[in-house]
């Protein structure tokens, strides 16, 4: 089994820069932690919220996702903080991890259910208690975490065509439902 991906992200409509940023980091030749990240407001500060946390995760990739999480908060303190959701996803053990804090989303397409939860609270500010999700996933599995600028209409609305490619289910996510108001962010992962 494979890990394919892809990501789309734009900043809010008249903005040069975005406050929201992502991370895909494969590792020892099956792995992968995926990251969306979202700095809180917008604008430069908001982006440099999101460059600490994106230090943290390509710092150690392999690392323990509720470590990483409180790495990143304590990088962050002093900045406006921010909301993320981490997921790992190990393609030879079939195993999914997922820890959130704020306002990400996340919707995983499989035929059993697996609904990843993000805990209130502000990484840099107000880190809650975290809680981490594991699940096992089959072949063909997607995953999709989003900032708050794509609105989640697209879970049940409209899902995209699973049966494009994630990059393509990226963009269609963010040209469909990326909100002009707020900066946008995708990510999208399929096990193959």
């Amino acid at each position: 089994m494979k890990l394919v991906w892809g990501a789309a992200l734009r900043p809010k409509l008249g903005q040069s820069v975005s406050g929201d940023a992502y991370v895909v980091l494969p590792y020892d030749d099956d792995r992968l932690l995926a990251a969306v990240i979202d700095g809180l407001g917008g604008g430069d500060a908001a982006a440099e919220a999101a460059r600490r946390a994106v230090a943290v995760l390509e710092s150690d990739p392999a690392g323990d996702l509720m470590d990483l999480m409180r790495r990143a908060d304590r990088a962050l303190v002093g900045s406006r903080g921010a909301v993320m959701a981490l997921l790992r996803l190990d393609a030879r053990m079939r195993t999914a991890e997922f820890v959130g804090v704020g306002n990400i989303g996340a919707q995983v397409y499989s035929d059993v259910l697996i609904k990843p939860i993000s805990k209130n609270g502000i990484v840099g500010y107000r880190l809650p208690q975290l809680l981490r999700l594991s699940y096992t996933y089959n072949s063909g599995d997607t995953f999709v975490l989003y900032s708050d600028g794509i609105s989640s209409r697209f879970t049940t609305e409209s899902p995209p065509d699973l049966h494009r490619s994630p990059q393509q289910i990226a963009d269609e996510i963010l040209a469909r439902f990326g909100k002009d108001n707020d900066d946008a962010t995708v990510v999208v992962v399929r096990s193959e």
